[in-house]
């Protein structure tokens, strides 16, 4: 097996009531080549050991952070001398003042950089190190490899490529077992002019690169058989990336579609009933009202460009 659990432990902390308020499930995988995952909770960041240091993405938030670090000494007596932000959102780069406490650069897209300057928050370090598209973290003899693509997830977030691993992390874009309705159907965080073009860069990078594997970033929870929900393998098939784009470049069709044959409200929502919703039945995590929500944020932007 390939995903071998290196740690797993519950992890009670009292927090404010605008914090986490419950227990959090903490867990590190060793996938092979450098590579592990950490899990705190539902959300899922990378690091990589290499013979020169440490480098970690997304240190989730100050509690997390401080359980990451522990559970990275645990493994290695190396330093954490990088932490990537794969995107300017809260709720993925809180926290990482406990790695530059111990001397870590921060890593982010130059978009980031601008985005937090505009949008402070007192809980997140500025970059320390930009880039505008590509950009190397080399720790000796492996390397987290980012890519920029455009808006699509955020202003900034960049495709990760673990080398020699060969696994991609698409944060909060796609997340195995399946091609999935976004959890949040308001989509803010979707920029949709970019959104085929970005799907389509980074099916070529994983052509051009053979890669295999994707990493997800949020838990996921299926169905067991006997109605039990089970937690989805961290671990995906890079089948997945075509597989959402397939899902965007349908929503967009059919918006299209239905905004000429005029079964679109006042109100910019589509005539549910009046469409066929058979291609979305099948994603994971499929409802009705969420996708005509979604939908709703698409005929705003076909009409205005928003």
């Amino acid at each position: 097996m390939r995903a071998l659990m290196v740690s797993l432990s519950l992890w009670a902390i009292c927090l404010s009531p605008t914090a986490w308020g419950a227990a959090q499930e903490v867990a590190v995988e060793e996938h092979g080549d450098g590579l592990y995952t950490f899990r705190y909770g539902l959300d899922r960041s990378l690091f990589l050991i290499g013979k020169d240091g440490v480098v970690v993405t997304d240190p989730l938030n100050a509690h997390a952070a401080e359980r990451y670090r522990a559970e990275i000494a645990a493994l290695t007596d190396l330093p954490v001398t990088y932490v990537v932000y794969s995107h300017s959102h809260w709720d993925r780069i809180s926290g990482a003042q406990v790695f530059t406490n111990d001397g870590a650069k921060i890593v982010a897209h130059e978009q980031c950089a601008e985005t937090l300057a505009d949008n402070p928050n007192p809980n997140i370090i500025p970059p320390d190190i930009t880039f505008e598209e590509n950009y190397e973290v080399d720790v000796g003899g492996v390397a987290l490899e980012l890519f920029f693509f455009g808006p699509s997830h955020s202003e900034c977030l960049v495709v990760m490529l673990a080398k020699p691993a060969n696994m991609l992390m698409l944060v909060d874009l796609v997340d195995p077992p399946a091609a999935a309705i976004p959890s949040e159907p308001t989509v803010p965080h979707i920029k949709p002019w970019n959104i085929l073009p970005f799907f389509k860069a980074v099916e070529t990078l994983a052509e051009d690169r053979g890669v295999k594997e994707i990493i997800g970033a949020n838990v996921v929870y299926t169905e067991a058989g006997n109605a039990e929900k089970v937690m989805a393998p961290t671990i995906g098939p890079v089948s997945l990336i075509a597989a959402q784009q397939v899902f965007w470049r349908t929503l967009m069709a059919t918006v299209h579609q239905a905004r000429l044959d005029g079964n679109v409200g006042n109100d910019s929502f589509v005539l549910m009933d009046e469409i066929d919703l058979t291609p979305f039945e099948a994603y994971q995590g499929y409802d009705q009202q969420d996708l005509a929500v979604i939908m709703r944020r698409f005929v705003s932007y076909e009409a205005m460009g928003r």
